[in-house]
């Protein structure tokens, strides 16, 4: 291949790239979690037809406006809900719908539930939008043992093979009641009904409750019962609700109740929601009640959909490059392209020392903002694949990936032109995964490193169509 052509079909290729990387993170419409009618004001109907080609029977509660039609409850997720029951009563099968009869996804996760029921045993599978079997983020089925009342006792996970599964460190759960038949205590067990450490760092979470049974905070201990610090760096929480029952302040405290902060730095979390029960915003505290900043100047963040937004001390939008990035996903290969330009037309002595800077802020965004938790790994290369063309957050991660390591690799080139800078991208980005696993800071993730080595190898292209253009001293690399 001619070099002119070379040089043609690799341009070609950057630009189609970016391109396609842009149209890939813009923003979704989102949806308006203000918009629309609430359980609490729409009117609830019951009807149940019995099946005359089976023992069953088929109850559809359907929410309803003020003028008898069926209208969408936001904070449901549905607008009918349509159960199958068998002989004795119990519900073996349900699904979710909206106002025209089409199915809806249930938490954006499943569209349907199975039970099945055998002596005190109930097994719950989720089902997907053809009513098949399917796999939430971690399991697909639950088998739960029930008491002489009917409560729930015992969960365990498994996959689709109903194999055991570990969900955030446990294989399942045991839950005690108390005297008024209050759930009061949660104990996590590990494969074998032992218990075991969850990834929140207890073993066992004990529930305080008033009066009504509504849940007023909870404690933690380990294994053998004894208080135990989770991985926020508190010993329990109390919570104050809204007037809807929703919690709306959760104070961290000691094992005497007494308000602490946690490890991100606060003692207080006072928390807003929209109209559908999602929340909306969540604002910072000390122990006195005064706002307080965390790692990045935030005084609190502000949930717009998938988006989330860092707030001021006054609660408004902080103006920052965080922002910026994260409602406008885009900007991050705008900046990207800017960088690299930079790194390009500007003197080598200039570039090295941008390069050096760039280096700083990588690690600032992968590693020094982050907060401390369980270590964690994800082995499965190109693990999103099946979310990719669905969700827009994932889109947004798996380019982010890509785009910070691509200026990278332009400075490197563009600074050394050695064949060696193609191994920088992948050392670097193996470092950071290694570090992330080690001290908590986030997910180590083989996708991480494949994207950020992709990215960096870009940029490096990047450059090496620069250097063989526009400059004397192209070495070669290719």
């Amino acid at each position: 291949m001619k070099n002119g052509t070379k040089r043609n079909c690799i341009f070609i290729f950057l630009a189609v790239f970016t391109l396609i990387s842009i149209i890939a993170v813009w923003p979704d419409c989102g949806k308006d979690h203000d918009v629309g009618f609430t359980s609490a004001e729409l009117k609830f109907e019951e009807k149940t037809e019995k099946d005359s080609t089976a023992d069953s029977s088929i109850t559809t509660y359907t929410f309803l406006n003020e003028a008898e039609e069926t209208t969408y409850a936001i904070d449901r997720g549905y607008a009918v809900m349509e159960q199958v029951k068998n002989a004795e009563g119990q519900v073996i099968e349900e699904r979710y719908f909206d106002a025209g009869g089409n199915p809806v996804k249930l938490y954006d996760s499943y569209y349907g539930v199975r039970y099945e029921y055998h002596d005190h045993e109930v097994i719950l599978r989720y089902l997907d939008l053809e009513g098949d079997v399917m796999s939430l983020a971690a399991y697909s089925t639950i088998v739960r043992t029930v008491d002489d009342d009917g409560k729930a006792v015992d969960d365990y996970y498994y996959d689709l093979d109903m194999h055991p599964i570990q969900y955030t460190g446990y294989f399942g759960m045991h839950r005690d009641y108390d005297n008024n038949g209050w759930n009061n205590r949660i104990t996590y067990f590990d494969r074998d009904g032992q218990p075991v450490l969850c990834s929140s760092g207890y073993a066992i979470k004990e529930y305080k409750r008033d009066a009504d049974g509504n849940i007023t905070g909870e404690f933690y201990f380990d294994t053998q019962g004894n208080p135990a610090k989770s991985s926020l760096g508190e010993y329990g929480q109390i919570y104050e609700r809204d007037e809807n029952g929703r919690i709306n302040q959760i104070m961290y405290v000691d094992t005497e109740g007494n308000a602490i902060a946690n490890s991100a730095g606060y003692a207080i979390l006072k928390r807003t929601y929209y109209r559908d029960g999602t929340w909306k915003t969540d604002r910072y505290f000390d122990k006195a009640g005064n706002p307080v900043s965390l790692s990045k100047g935030q005084y609190g963040i502000k949930y717009s959909g998938r988006i989330t937004l860092l707030l001021n001390k006054s609660g408004h939008t902080l103006l920052c490059v965080d922002n910026i990035l994260n409602g406008f996903p885009f900007m991050v290969v705008v900046f990207g392209c800017v960088i690299c330009l930079l790194m390009l037309v500007l003197p080598k002595k200039w570039s090295f020392l941008l390069t050096c800077a760039y280096v700083l802020f990588i690690l600032y965004e992968t590693l020094m903002f982050r907060e401390t938790g369980d270590a964690r790994i994800n082995f499965v290369l190109f693990s999103y694949a099946g979310k990719f063309l669905k969700e827009q957050s994932i889109r947004v991660g798996v380019i982010n990936n890509i785009w910070l390591f691509i200026p990278l690799g332009t400075g490197l080139y563009r600074v050394f032109q050695k064949k060696w800078a193609m191994l920088i991208p992948f050392i670097m980005s193996v470092a950071i995964e290694t570090t992330q696993y080690i001290t908590g800071l986030g997910i180590a993730e083989f996708d991480d490193v494949f994207g950020n080595t992709l990215g960096g190898w870009i940029g490096i292209l990047v450059a090496y169509m620069w250097v063989r253009r526009n400059c004397n001293e192209y070495r070669g690399i290719i």
